[in-house]
C-alpha cells in the first residue's frame, strides 16, 4: 500500500525492527526506538525522487505543469477499460514512458488489441507528441508513426481502437465494453449474441467462422 518502492522497503525495516523489539532480540531496546523514530522523521519529510519510476496509484504523477497530458493519456486509455499502471522517469531525451495495464492493449501493429500482453507510449511532453510499443513478441521492435496530441484531441472519439471495442465485428451493433468477449482463435471482438462455445476446446469461445473451422479441425 506504500506509494513508491523505497518506501514499501523502509516500512518492511521499521516493522522488522518492531517485531524484534517485541520478542526482545536486542537489549537495548530505547536506542533502536530512538533510531525508528528518526527513521520515521526522514522518510516522511523527503520529497519523491523523479530517479525511481512513479507510480500513478499514489499522489506523485507527471510533472504538474504537463497535467493536461497526463490526463489525456489517461482518459485515451480508460474509455476501453485501461489505466496508467506507472510513468517511468524521462530519458535523455526528455521522453517519459506510460506504461498501461487493463483491456486497453491496443497496437498500431496489428491495428487491434492483443489479446493478452500490454502496450506503453513514449511521451515528449515539450513536443506535445507520443508513440505507441508492446510488450508483444511479435511485435519486438515497431513503433507507431509519431502522434500529436493536440490533433488527437480533435480525433480521438473516432480512433480505430475505440471502435474495435464499441462495435460487433460480425453485426456491428454497438455493445457496451462489459458486455463484449473475444474470440479465443482470431482475437476479435464479438457480441455475446455472435460468439459460440466450443465444448472440443474446453468451452473456448469461437466465432462462427472459427468456430466452423475448429470442428473441421477436430474431426480430421
Amino acid at each position: 500500500m506504500c506509494s513508491s518502492k523505497k518506501e514499501a522497503e523502509q516500512s518492511a525495516a521499521k516493522k522488522a525492527c518492531e517485531a524484534l523489539l517485541a520478542t526482545n532480540v536486542y537489549s537495548s531496546s530505547s536506542s533502536i526506538s530512538s533510531s525508528l523514530e528518526q527513521l520515521t522523521i526522514s522518510t516522511s519529510d523527503a520529497p519523491p525522487s523523479y530517479s525511481e519510476v512513479v507510480n500513478t496509484d499514489s499522489s506523485y504523477h507527471f510533472p504538474s505543469k504537463y497535467a493536461d497530458i497526463e490526463q489525456f493519456i489517461a482518459t485515451k486509455v480508460a474509455a476501453v477499460g485501461g489505466r496508467i499502471r506507472k510513468i517511468s522517469p524521462p530519458d535523455s531525451q526528455g521522453r517519459y514512458k506510460f506504461e498501461i495495464t487493463g483491456s486497453y492493449r491496443y497496437c498500431e501493429n496489428i491495428r487491434r488489441h492483443h489479446k493478452k500482453n500490454q502496450i506503453f507510449f513514449i511521451v515528449d511532453p515539450v513536443r506535445k507528441t507520443y508513440i505507441q510499443k508492446c510488450h508483444d513478441s511479435e511485435c519486438y521492435g515497431f513503433q507507431s508513426a509519431l502522434k500529436y496530441i493536440d490533433n488527437e484531441h480533435r480525433t480521438n472519439s473516432n480512433s480505430p481502437e475505440n471502435d474495435s471495442m464499441s462495435k460487433c465485428s460480425k453485426c456491428r451493433k454497438t455493445v457496451k465494453n462489459a458486455n463484449q468477449n473475444e474470440c479465443d482463435r482470431c482475437g476479435q471482438e464479438f457480441c455475446g449474441n455472435c460468439l459460440y462455445e466450443c465444448d472440443l476446446c474446453h468451452d473456448a469461445p469461437h466465432c462462427e467462422r472459427c468456430i466452423d473451422s475448429c470442428f473441421e479441425c477436430h474431426d480430421s
